[in-house]
C-alpha cells in the first residue's frame, strides 16, 4: 500500500512524543512492505516569515490555501491510497484533508491530544481537570484563561478549534480517527465525533532490552517529562519531602529553575536526555513516577518503563488504569493526593 504520512511539528523539528510515534509507525509500515512517504513541516517556519507573513499565517490557521496546495502536490506526485495525518496545527490546517478527498485518497487522523474536544487541548483549568467545553460554550476559555495567558495564542487555539469542529463534526472530512486509549475514544465520542469512525490503536515500541540482561542493581525513582504545570512535578517534589531515596528528573521546561530551588537534596535534575539515553536511565532505575495532573493522551513514559522492566507509581487519572494494573505492574493512587503518592 502507498501511504502518505503528514506531520506538522510544533517546533523546529524537535523530537517530541508525537514525532517519535510518527517515526516508529513509518518504520513499522515500511518493514511490512508498505511504500511510505513522509511530508513534514514545522511551525518554526512562521517565525521566519516576518510580520506580514506571521499575520497571514494567523489568518490561515483554520484553513490554509498554502497547506492545501503543498499537500495536493505531494499527493499528485506520490499517488497514495491513504493519507495518515499526525498533526496539522498550525501551518498545514484542516485544508489538507480536502486536498486528499478531492483526489480520492482515504484519510485518517491520529488524535494525539484532545483538541477536537477541548479548545485548550488538555481538559485542564487552574491545575484541575475540566470537561465543561465538551458539549458547548467553548468561549469560556477567554475569561477563564485556561489555555494560555498569551491572548494571541488563545485566539489562535480557539480559531482552529472552532473551525475544526465545524469541519470534523458538521462536514466530516476524515474517514477514520485513531484514538490512543478507550478512555480517549469516549471523550471524543461524547464531544460529537461519530463512534463508528473512532478506533483505538495504542502506541507501541520495539523491545529496548534486546538480548541484554537487566542491570545487577536498580536504584532510584525516575521522572521523565516536560517540566510544566500539567505534569505535576511540584506535587511530586512535595510528596518526596521526607523520603530518603534518590529521585532523578529527566526533562526541561518553563518550571525547571523554580523546581530546582524548592527540591530536596536527594532530587537530581539530569536535564533533557536523548531518547536512547533516557531508556538507559530507565533500565537503571527501580521505578517510574508519573504525577501528571491532566488526562494525558497516552503516557509514553509509562509504556517505556514497562518495556524496560520497571513498575510505575501514578495518579489514577484518565486512561492510566488501561496501562497500570494496580499492584501488578505498578501502583495507582487518587489524583493529586500527595499523601497517598508518598505512601
Amino acid at each position: 500500500m502507498r501511504i502518505l504520512v503528514v506531520h506538522n511539528h510544533y517546533g523546529d523539528y524537535v523530537i517530541g512524543g508525537e514525532a517519535l510515534v510518527m517515526q516508529a509507525e513509518v518504520a513499522l509500515l515500511r518493514s511490512h512492505g508498505h511504500d511510505v512517504r513522509v511530508y513534514e513541516r514545522t511551525n518554526a517556519e512562521i517565525a521566519r516569515r516576518g510580520l506580514r507573513g506571521q499575520i497571514q499565517a494567523f489568518r490561515d490557521v483554520p484553513w490554509s490555501e498554502e497547506g492545501y496546495q503543498a499537500v495536493a502536490r505531494e499527493i499528485d506526485k506520490f499517488k497514495p491510497e491513504v493519507m495518515h495525518v499526525h498533526n496539522y496545527r498550525f501551518l498545514l490546517s484542516p485544508s489538507i484533508f480536502k486536498a486528499a478527498k478531492e483526489r480520492g485518497v482515504a484519510t485518517c487522523l491520529t488524535l494525539h491530544n484532545y483538541r477536537l474536544a477541548c479548545p485548550a487541548g488538555q481538559f485542564l483549568r487552574d491545575g484541575r481537570v475540566c470537561e465543561d467545553c465538551i458539549q458547548g460554550m467553548p468561549y469560556r476559555m477567554f475569561w477563564r484563561r485556561c489555555s494560555s495567558k498569551d491572548t494571541i495564542k488563545t485566539l489562535a487555539q480557539f480559531y482552529l478549534y472552532w473551525d475544526s469542529r465545524r469541519r470534523h463534526y458538521l462536514a466530516p472530512c476524515v474517514d477514520a480517527y485513531i484514538a490512543l486509549t478507550e478512555f480517549g475514544r469516549t471523550r471524543f465520542v461524547a464531544a460529537g465525533l461519530p463512534a463508528g469512525r473512532v478506533h483505538v490503536k495504542p502506541h507501541f515500541m520495539e523491545d529496548p532490552t534486546g538480548d541484554q540482561s537487566p542491570p545487577q542493581e536498580r536504584r532510584g525513582a525516575l521522572f521523565v517529562g516536560r517540566l510544566s504545570p500539567e505534569k505535576g512535578v511540584d506535587l511530586l517534589l512535595e510528596a518526596w519531602r521526607g523520603i530518603d531515596y534518590p529521585l532523578f528528573i529527566v526533562g526541561d521546561g518553563p518550571l525547571r529553575a523554580k523546581l530546582e530551588k524548592c527540591a530536596s537534596a536527594n532530587v537530581i535534575f539530569l536535564g533533557p536526555l536523548e531518547h536512547t539515553a533516557c531508556l538507559t536511565a530507565m533500565k537503571k532505575s527501580a521505578f517510574l513516577v508519573f504525577p501528571s495532573v491532566w488526562y494525558e493522551g497516552f503516557g509514553l513514559s509509562l509504556m517505556e518503563s514497562m518495556a524496560c522492566g520497571i513498575p510505575s507509581v501514578a495518579f489514577d487519572l484518565g486512561p492510566r488504569r488501561e496501562m497500570v494494573i494496580d499492584g501488578h505492574n505498578g501502583f495507582l493512587c487518587p489524583a493529586e493526593d500527595v499523601g497517598a503518592f508518598r505512601e
